[in-house]
Protein backbone atom coordinates (compact mmCIF):
# COMPACT_ATOMS: atom_id res chain seq x y z
CA UNK A 1 0.00 0.00 0.00
CA UNK A 2 1.23 3.49 -0.85
CA UNK A 3 1.56 6.10 1.88
CA UNK A 4 1.56 9.86 1.68
CA UNK A 5 5.32 9.78 2.25
CA UNK A 6 5.74 7.66 -0.89
CA UNK A 7 3.56 10.13 -2.78
CA UNK A 8 5.71 12.99 -1.50
CA UNK A 9 8.88 11.30 -2.67
CA UNK A 10 7.36 10.61 -6.09
CA UNK A 11 6.21 14.23 -6.38
CA UNK A 12 9.63 15.51 -5.30
CA UNK A 13 11.30 13.37 -7.96
CA UNK A 14 8.83 14.67 -10.55
CA UNK A 15 9.57 18.29 -9.62
CA UNK A 16 13.28 17.56 -9.95
CA UNK A 17 12.78 16.12 -13.42
CA UNK A 18 10.65 19.10 -14.48
CA UNK A 19 13.36 21.45 -13.21
CA UNK A 20 16.14 19.72 -15.14
CA UNK A 21 14.26 19.51 -18.42
CA UNK A 22 12.76 23.00 -18.40
CA UNK A 23 15.97 24.71 -17.32
CA UNK A 24 18.03 23.07 -20.07
CA UNK A 25 15.68 24.09 -22.86
CA UNK A 26 15.17 27.58 -21.47
CA UNK A 27 18.92 28.17 -21.07
CA UNK A 28 19.45 27.37 -24.76
CA UNK A 29 16.65 29.70 -25.83
CA UNK A 30 17.89 32.43 -23.47
CA UNK A 31 21.36 32.24 -25.02
CA UNK A 32 19.81 32.50 -28.47
CA UNK A 33 17.91 35.61 -27.32
CA UNK A 34 21.15 37.10 -26.00
CA UNK A 35 22.87 36.52 -29.33
CA UNK A 36 20.00 38.03 -31.31
CA UNK A 37 19.78 41.07 -29.01
CA UNK A 38 23.53 41.64 -29.11
CA UNK A 39 23.65 41.46 -32.91
CA UNK A 40 20.49 43.53 -33.34
CA UNK A 41 21.07 46.36 -30.82
CA UNK A 42 24.58 45.89 -29.44
CA UNK A 43 26.23 44.74 -26.24
CA UNK A 44 23.92 46.59 -23.78
CA UNK A 45 20.90 44.85 -25.32
CA UNK A 46 22.72 41.51 -25.16
CA UNK A 47 23.50 42.02 -21.48
CA UNK A 48 19.91 43.09 -20.82
CA UNK A 49 18.73 39.96 -22.56
CA UNK A 50 21.10 37.86 -20.46
CA UNK A 51 19.69 39.42 -17.29
CA UNK A 52 16.13 38.70 -18.48
CA UNK A 53 16.90 35.05 -19.20
CA UNK A 54 18.66 34.63 -15.87
CA UNK A 55 15.71 36.15 -14.02
CA UNK A 56 13.24 33.77 -15.65
CA UNK A 57 15.39 30.70 -15.00
CA UNK A 58 15.97 31.77 -11.39
CA UNK A 59 12.34 32.61 -10.62
CA UNK A 60 10.78 29.65 -12.39
CA UNK A 61 13.46 27.27 -11.14
CA UNK A 62 13.06 28.48 -7.55
CA UNK A 63 9.38 27.52 -7.69
CA UNK A 64 10.22 23.94 -8.59
CA UNK A 65 12.97 23.74 -5.96
CA UNK A 66 10.56 24.94 -3.27
CA UNK A 67 7.85 22.57 -4.48
CA UNK A 68 10.32 19.68 -4.47
CA UNK A 69 11.44 20.33 -0.90
CA UNK A 70 7.95 20.89 0.48
CA UNK A 71 6.37 17.85 -1.17
CA UNK A 72 9.17 15.56 -0.04
CA UNK A 73 8.35 16.49 3.56
CA UNK A 74 4.60 17.07 3.42
CA UNK A 75 2.78 16.11 0.19
CA UNK A 76 -0.52 17.46 1.54
CA UNK A 77 0.87 20.99 1.17
CA UNK A 78 1.36 20.81 -2.62
CA UNK A 79 -1.61 22.99 -3.62
CA UNK A 80 -1.14 25.64 -0.93
CA UNK A 81 2.58 25.84 -1.65
CA UNK A 82 1.99 26.09 -5.39
CA UNK A 83 -0.46 28.96 -4.95
CA UNK A 84 1.76 30.91 -2.56
CA UNK A 85 4.94 30.40 -4.59
CA UNK A 86 3.18 31.35 -7.84
CA UNK A 87 1.78 34.55 -6.32
CA UNK A 88 5.13 35.56 -4.85
CA UNK A 89 6.93 34.72 -8.12
CA UNK A 90 4.62 36.89 -10.23
CA UNK A 91 4.84 39.86 -7.87
CA UNK A 92 8.65 39.65 -7.61
CA UNK A 93 9.02 39.22 -11.37
CA UNK A 94 6.90 42.33 -11.94
CA UNK A 95 8.89 44.33 -9.39
CA UNK A 96 12.19 43.17 -10.92
CA UNK A 97 11.04 44.14 -14.40
CA UNK A 98 9.85 47.54 -13.19
CA UNK A 99 13.08 48.29 -11.36
CA UNK A 100 15.38 47.00 -14.10
CA UNK A 101 13.75 49.03 -16.87
CA UNK A 102 14.57 52.19 -14.86
CA UNK A 103 18.30 51.39 -14.72
CA UNK A 104 20.49 53.27 -17.19
CA UNK A 105 22.12 50.94 -19.68
CA UNK A 106 19.36 48.33 -19.54
CA UNK A 107 17.49 47.85 -22.78
CA UNK A 108 13.84 47.55 -21.84
CA UNK A 109 12.75 45.93 -25.12
CA UNK A 110 15.56 43.33 -25.04
CA UNK A 111 14.86 42.55 -21.39
CA UNK A 112 11.11 42.34 -21.91
CA UNK A 113 11.20 40.22 -25.05
CA UNK A 114 13.66 37.80 -23.49
CA UNK A 115 11.57 37.48 -20.34
CA UNK A 116 8.43 36.81 -22.36
CA UNK A 117 10.08 34.36 -24.75
CA UNK A 118 11.94 32.42 -22.06
CA UNK A 119 8.89 32.32 -19.77
CA UNK A 120 6.77 30.84 -22.56
CA UNK A 121 9.51 28.36 -23.45
CA UNK A 122 9.93 27.37 -19.78
CA UNK A 123 6.21 26.74 -19.39
CA UNK A 124 6.04 24.78 -22.65
CA UNK A 125 9.07 22.66 -21.69
CA UNK A 126 7.66 22.05 -18.23
CA UNK A 127 4.28 21.07 -19.69
CA UNK A 128 5.92 18.72 -22.16
CA UNK A 129 8.03 17.13 -19.42
CA UNK A 130 4.95 16.79 -17.21
CA UNK A 131 2.97 15.01 -19.92
CA UNK A 132 5.83 12.52 -20.27
CA UNK A 133 5.82 11.66 -16.55
CA UNK A 134 4.32 8.36 -15.52
CA UNK A 135 2.20 9.40 -12.55
CA UNK A 136 -0.40 6.90 -11.37
CA UNK A 137 -3.82 8.50 -11.31
CA UNK A 138 -6.02 5.61 -10.29
CA UNK A 139 -5.86 3.54 -7.12
CA UNK A 140 -4.29 0.13 -7.39
CA UNK A 141 -6.13 -2.90 -5.92
CA UNK A 142 -4.33 -2.68 -2.56
CA UNK A 143 -5.41 0.94 -1.99
CA UNK A 144 -9.19 0.40 -2.17
CA UNK A 145 -11.11 0.74 1.06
Amino acid sequence: MSTSTDAGVQAAEAFGLLLRRASRVTAVVALACVAVAAVWKGLPAGLSSLIGGAIVIAFFGARLVVMRKVTARNPHMIMLTAMVVYSVKIVLLGVAMLLLTRVDGISGPALGFTVIITAVVWLAAELRAFTKLRIPVFMVDGDRR
